[in-house]
């Protein structure tokens, strides 16, 4: 490889590198324009709190959880979901790669549907476990929800961008 194709190769890394911060960063942008009133009686009830509650009551009917705004509430537990609880931040980092990933529109489209999925998903799973730690072992909530789970979240993220670049690379060489 000949020195000025691995320039244009390092200058073509950086402009993805810099899409990609871009993206993330309008997205952030966007998403801090949102109202918070908004968020609390529409985004998170509708899309969050409600369906989580539909989950904890249909696994564990004796919890009787109910939405009301953007708080999950029983005799045990009221879980709020605020800015920030809601993988808004994984999302924006799978939507981001994958946006900026050099691949075909059509590729694009399934990566970006199913990473939305995936992540929408992993948030319900997330914010069930932690209603069931917050009324069973409160103790373990702070921990839990501010360091494991989001590290977890990310992890997948990453997991899920990895597995899917993997089906989004034009092969050069065939297999040995």
């Amino acid at each position: 490889m000949s020195n000025a194709t691995n320039f244009a190769g390092k200058q073509l890394e950086w402009l993805q590198f810099i899409l990609f911060v871009a993206c993330y960063t309008l997205l952030d942008y966007a998403y801090f324009k949102i109202p918070v009133g908004l968020f609390a009686n529409v985004i998170y009830y509708h899309g969050v709190v409600a369906v989580c509650a539909d989950l904890i009551n249909w696994f564990a009917p004796l919890e009787q959880v109910f939405a009301k705004q953007n708080h999950l509430l029983s005799a045990k537990a009221d879980l709020e979901i605020v800015r920030g609880c809601d993988g808004a931040g994984v999302l924006f980092l799978v939507v981001s790669a994958v946006l900026v990933f050099p691949s075909g529109l059509k590729r694009k489209l399934i990566g970006l549907l199913l990473g939305i999925g995936l992540i929408y998903s992993l948030n319900l799973l997330r914010i069930t476990a932690l209603y069931f730690i917050i009324a069973y072992q409160s103790d373990w909530f702070q921990l839990i929800h501010t360091y494991v789970a989001p590290t977890l979240m990310v992890v997948l993220g990453c997991f899920y961008f990895a597995w899917w670049t993997f089906g989004s690379t034009n092969r050069l060489h065939e297999p040995a």
